[in-house]
């Protein structure tokens, strides 16, 4: 039995698109995009001939909670650190309250990881975002001519 679940699991991953590896442009827009995103601040971005492209920080601050929820669904949080996270912000406990987001985000250095759920979030808009900073770059410098 399990040599054709094997089997099965092969012939799925088989199916699947390859794996998209990203520029070093994508990196360090997803970097900086991420830092935005964590730090309160919108990421934008306009194409040539497009419309302006936003991501707001509302909702990156969706897609958290939404990933924060499903590892509580999974049983990661059986400390009740949502609830302990507000109890220790309302008490002025910024030690308590670091304490419950690093558990509740699975992750002992909690801005790095939000961080990376933010690039995450953005991964979807990085070559966009990098052709419209090439697009950018392209017109500065022709006006300078």
């Amino acid at each position: 039995m399990n040599a054709a679940l094997k089997i099965c699991q092969a012939w799925h991953d088989a199916q699947l698109p390859p794996e998209v590896s990203e520029t070093e442009e994508e990196r360090e827009w997803l970097e900086h995009s991420a830092e935005q995103l964590v730090r309160g601040c919108d990421v934008t971005w306009k194409r040539r001939r497009g419309t302006p492209q936003k991501v707001t920080a509302a909702q990156y601050a969706t897609y958290l909670q939404l990933y924060l929820n499903e590892r509580q669904i999974d049983g990661l949080d059986d400390r009740d650190s949502f609830a302990n996270l507000v109890l220790s912000v309302i008490s002025g406990s910024q030690s308590e309250a670091i304490t419950h987001a690093k558990y509740l985000l699975g992750n002992e250095q909690p801005r790095q990881c939000l961080e990376e759920i933010a690039a995450e979030f953005l991964r979807d808009y990085a070559t966009d975002a990098v052709a419209a900073q090439r697009e950018a770059a392209e017109d500065d410098v022709g006006g300078e001519l």
